[in-house]
C-alpha cells in the first residue's frame, strides 16, 4: 500500500513539473486534429460539388456533331481542269464544207422553163373543151400540149429538177417524170426505149432525157412530144410556164 502511494506521488510530482509541456502538446494535438478535420471536410464538400456538376452535365443532351463533307480534291481538280478546257461548242454558223453538202443535197428548183423540144404545138391544152382524137376516134379532154418533132429528135429537161420516175405507160409510151420544185411536176411522154436518165438523177435545164418515138394512144397523129405539167398535183397548161 505504501509502495503504491509513493508511486502515485512520483507521478504527480512528475506531472506537476511538466504540466506546461503536457498542455502544450495537447494543444498542438488538438490543433492538428482540427486542421485535419477541416481539410477532410473541405475535400468531402469539393467532391460532392464535383459529383453534382458531373450529374448535371450528364443530364444535358449532347448536341449532334456536324460532320462536314470531306473535300474532294479530285473533284476540285476536275472542275479546274474543265474550266480551263477550250470551248469546243460547235458554232451555229455552218462551215464551208457543211454549206457545200447542204447545197448538194438540197432539191433543185426550176426558176425558168424552156421548150423541151423545138417544134410546133399541134394540139393545145384543154381542161374543159373536148378535142377530137384521130387515133381513138372520139372527143376527149387533152390536159397536155403536143409539140411536133420527128422520131429521134432529142428531148431535154424543161428546167432543173430530180427524176422521180422512169416508166413505160401503155397509153403514152416511155415516160420520164421530173420534180422541178415549188410543187411543179412534169411528164415527158412518148420517148424511145432506154432513156438517158434514171430515177433519182438530178438534171438541169437542157439535160437530154431521150429521143422522140411513137405514142401508142396518139400514133395516128404526127410524131410529137406529149408534155404534161402539174402544179401541186393538179394539171395545168405547160404554156403558162414555158418561156416563149
Amino acid at each position: 500500500m505504501k509502495t503504491t502511494n509513493k508511486h502515485n506521488k512520483k507521478i504527480i510530482k512528475f506531472l506537476n513539473g511538466r504540466a506546461f509541456y503536457v498542455v502544450l502538446c495537447l494543444s498542438f494535438l488538438a490543433i492538428g486534429i482540427a486542421t485535419w478535420s477541416g481539410v477532410e471536410g473541405f475535400k468531402n464538400t469539393h467532391n460532392k460539388e464535383n459529383q453534382s456538376q458531373s450529374s448535371d452535365t450528364a443530364k444535358v443532351p449532347s448536341l449532334p456533331s456536324i460532320q462536314k463533307d470531306p473535300v474532294d480534291t479530285n473533284s476540285t481538280e476536275n472542275r479546274n481542269e474543265t474550266a480551263e478546257l477550250p470551248d469546243n461548242t460547235p458554232s451555229s454558223e455552218p462551215t464551208e464544207s457543211e454549206s457545200q453538202k447542204t447545197e448538194q443535197t438540197a432539191a433543185p428548183v426550176a426558176t425558168v422553163f424552156i421548150n423541151p423540144v423545138l417544134g410546133e404545138v399541134i394540139k393545145n391544152y384543154s381542161e374543159t373543151e373536148l378535142q377530137y382524137s384521130m387515133t381513138m376516134k372520139d372527143m376527149r379532154l387533152h390536159k397536155a400540149v403536143d409539140i411536133a418533132a420527128d422520131v429521134g429528135t432529142p428531148v431535154v429537161a424543161s428546167g432543173e429538177g430530180i427524176v422521180t420516175e422512169v416508166l413505160t405507160d401503155p397509153m403514152y409510151g416511155v415516160t420520164v417524170i421530173i420534180d422541178h420544185g415549188n410543187g411543179i411536176t412534169v411528164k415527158y411522154c412518148g420517148l424511145k426505149n432506154s432513156p438517158f436518165v434514171s430515177k433519182g438523177d438530178t438534171v438541169d435545164s437542157s439535160k437530154q432525157l431521150g429521143v422522140i418515138d411513137v405514142i401508142p394512144c396518139e400514133s395516128v397523129e404526127p410524131r410529137h412530144l406529149h408534155l404534161e405539167f402539174f402544179k401541186d398535183g393538179k394539171a395545168v397548161s405547160p404554156l403558162n410556164y414555158i418561156m416563149q
